[in-house]
């Protein structure tokens, strides 16, 4: 057994049994029974959809939990914590906000960047800027590595 980093979905109705949690990736997990690492550092912050309920918050350090799982996620053969980074084309912005989703699907780059675009509350930059309405100028999908 491994523990692994956690985050509970922060959505109220959302239809992710309670006792679920979404993985994070961590490098060499601890085993069960360890003390689990002082991670993720102060200031840290995570955007994070959720595949059941489309919602994304913010998650940060304190919203990070350790529970235990008999292989690593990186073991894993049908799961991948993906982050899509957007930048935003509203004039003079051009910032660049990454959003991580666990997908079990399979999703292609095209796919989870209108899953993120689609996502509830509407996507904004990191400046507050709506994707909907300004739009993207554009935007990549990698395998997420957080630690």
């Amino acid at each position: 057994m491994y523990l692994q980093p956690v985050l509970k979905c922060k959505n109220p109705d959302c239809p992710l049994p309670t006792a679920t949690r979404i993985r994070l990736p961590y490098p060499n997990p601890p085993r069960s029974g360890e003390n689990p690492p002082n991670w993720p550092p102060d200031g840290w912050q995570l955007r994070l959809i959720c595949r059941e309920c489309d919602h994304w918050y913010v998650y940060e350090k304190n919203d990070v939990q350790w529970a235990p799982y008999t292989r690593p996620l990186a073991e894993e053969t049908r799961v991948d914590f993906l982050c899509a980074e957007l930048e935003c084309a509203e004039p003079g912005c051009g910032s660049r906000t990454q959003w991580h989703v666990l997908d079990n699907s399979q999703m292609s780059e095209t796919e989870l960047l209108e899953f993120v675009l689609r996502a509830d509350p509407v996507a904004v930059c990191e400046n507050g800027h709506s994707f909907s309405i300004s739009g993207i100028a554009s935007g990549s999908v990698k395998k997420a590595e957080l630690a």
